[in-house]
């Protein structure tokens, strides 16, 4: 398993080889697909303190348990995913996607997976934290195949692609 291979359903964009000495290894696969249609991160002016830069899954739980499962908002519609049986899917913090050595779309674009669709804006599950009430980060992919990528807020009400991502588990 490495950067790019399919594993468990996603692509493989980060591995946490400090795991446990269990024969495996950690880390996280992004969907391999955009969800099948863009969606609001939500629609209510309301401050959900999910400020984590890198902590996806939790931002999405305290998403979700706040919204329910509504759909047509982002993070209920990655923990509805059922990719390969998985059902841990979630919206990626903005660094999950753009902001780091092991970012989605930092790793896997160059090495010429199709992480995600040019011209396309996503959202991540980051709130921003200039303007929680009413906006969220989000990554305008400008051209995959070379990392280029910019981020930035916008109005939580906007329509935007959806890629989920979810951690590696021990089989």
């Amino acid at each position: 398993m490495g950067y790019g291979s399919v594993y468990q359903s996603g692509y493989v964009f980060a591995i946490d080889d400090t795991t446990a000495t269990t024969g495996s290894v950690g880390g996280t696969v992004l969907q391999e697909s955009d969800t099948p249609s863009s969606t609001e991160w939500s629609n209510t002016a309301t401050e959900l303190d999910v400020l984590s830069l890198t902590d996806g899954a939790g931002n999405t739980s305290t998403i979700v348990n706040a919204l329910g499962t509504l759909s047509g908002y982002a993070a209920p519609v990655c923990s509805q995913v059922g990719d390969g049986g998985y059902s841990d899917w979630y919206l990626p913090a903005i660094d999950e996607l753009d902001g780091g050595t092991q970012s989605a779309f930092t790793i896997l674009g160059p090495l010429g997976i199709p992480a995600a669709t040019d011209g396309a804006y996503y959202w991540s599950s980051t709130e921003y934290s200039a303007d929680p009430t009413i906006m969220a980060d989000a990554v305008l992919v400008t051209d995959i195949s070379t990392a280029n990528v910019l981020s930035g807020a916008l109005s939580k009400s906007d329509s935007l692609t959806v890629r989920c991502a979810r951690a590696i588990t021990t089989p």
